[in-house]
């Protein structure tokens, strides 16, 4: 059956602009016309009444096992326990606009689990996903007290991503420095060598996968870059040199801005001293880092962290708001990040990241117009994937001959 989305102001994030007052038709998930009359063969007709649609948002970097409060206030889980909390997560994402998420950060495989049902149509309220499984790191090294798989030398790390990989990994998640969030490492230390990480990477290519490297200073970006990693994972350090080898070697950067702006508003919720002293580090750093790398060209995507100390998942758009506010960028050059540029990250432009006809319609109803106000993206009414409402907001109203159950 064909539904025709009418009276929608479209955003066109491939262009930066803004298409009036137009009808988005969509037969069997897939975006088939978009024209200014409804076609006459089209029954089924839902009015969104002048408000904004955009493209279904991408997080690219997202923790669905964890419940964002710092680690002296969580409780051990078990897998049941664990999986209870990335299923409300993948819920709240849903809710905030996000059509696709890249899970960085597992355990028990909670999150490929999740991904084969979402896929079966087991779930309804989540985005797309894809999953790294467990990051791979040094012994002691970030992440190890929770989510990590430790291993040593170049044999170890191979076997650890073919071990991901059997699991049913879309990505290898290496941890190449310290961290702010794993207490007794230091921040931006060495932690996997080169050697280390190439031989991941390696495996990672050979089945066609990409592989992803937390990093926060020059010395571990330029190291990641040298072994062959596809997207460097905060990367809050970064001076002219590595720009120029992320350039040559089509490096993608995923900066995770927002996440170090919760951490610090948490320094009297919880949040370890040690923690929030890394956290205020970094951001010094980030916003400019950031700024040097996108003016450079480099492919910058979308990934909000979330799942660590208090960086909600419902909050994961937040990102976009700190790319223009504290980075500079139009609200234009957020909404590409945050959609066409995730989704090449992610190989899945071909489908996803724009409304196109061709793609899947995964849409995003807004109130505002985000070329104009970037803040809106906070506040979406409804959430479309495959041209089914899967949300809407409580006193939103849109006119349909076809009854709409809201939140």
């Amino acid at each position: 059956m064909k539904t025709a989305f009418t009276h929608t102001n479209l955003i066109d994030v491939l262009n930066g602009a803004l298409v009036p007052d137009c009808t988005i038709v969509v037969e069997d998930g897939i975006i088939t016309d978009i024209s200014p009359e409804i076609p006459a063969d089209v029954k089924h007709v839902i009015n969104l009444e002048g408000k904004y649609v955009a493209p279904g948002f991408f997080d690219c970097h997202v923790h669905l096992v964890n419940d964002s409060l710092p680690e002296a206030l969580s409780k051990k889980k078990t897998p049941v326990g664990y999986t209870l909390t990335a299923l409300e997560n993948l819920e709240s994402l849903a809710k905030a606009g996000v059509t696709f998420a890249r899970d960085v950060g597992d355990v028990h495989n909670i999150a490929i689990e999740l991904r084969e049902a979402n896929k079966a149509g087991r779930i309804k309220l989540a985005p797309d996903l894809q999953a790294s499984g467990q990051p791979i790191c040094m012994t002691g090294g970030t992440s190890w007290h929770k989510l990590g798989y430790e291993a040593d030398g170049a044999d170890e790390c191979r076997k650890a991503a073919r071990l991901m990989l059997k699991n049913g990994a879309d990505v290898v998640k290496l941890m190449g420095t310290g961290g702010v969030c794993t207490e007794g490492t230091k921040r931006g230390s060495i932690q996997l060598s080169e050697e280390e990480l190439r031989a991941a990477v390696i495996e990672a290519h050979h089945v066609g996968a990409k592989a992803c490297c937390h990093s926060q200073n020059i010395e571990g970006n330029q190291t990641a870059i040298r072994a062959g990693v596809d997207i460097i994972e905060h990367g809050d350090n970064v001076d002219d040199e590595t720009v120029q080898m992320m350039v040559e070697h089509g490096t993608i950067y995923d900066a995770t801005l927002a996440s170090l702006t919760w951490i610090i508003e948490g320094g009297n919720k919880g949040v370890s001293p040690a923690a929030l002293s890394k956290a205020k580090e970094a951001q010094t750093q980030c916003y400019a880092s950031f700024r040097k790398v996108y003016d450079a060209g480099v492919l910058c995507i979308l990934g909000s962290d979330s799942g660590t100390q208090f960086c909600k998942h419902e909050d994961s758009l937040y990102e976009m708001v700190v790319m223009v506010e504290n980075c500079g960028l139009t609200p234009a050059e957020a909404l590409k990040i945050g959609t066409i540029n995730s989704a090449i990250a992610c190989d899945v432009d071909h489908i996803l990241g724009s409304l196109t006809v061709g793609k899947k319609a995964h849409m995003v109803v807004l109130n505002e117009n985000p070329l104009e106000n970037i803040r809106t993206v906070m506040s979406p009414q409804m959430t479309i994937k495959n041209g089914e409402i899967i949300w809407c907001l409580s006193g939103s109203f849109f006119t349909s001959n076809k009854s709409i159950s809201p939140e």
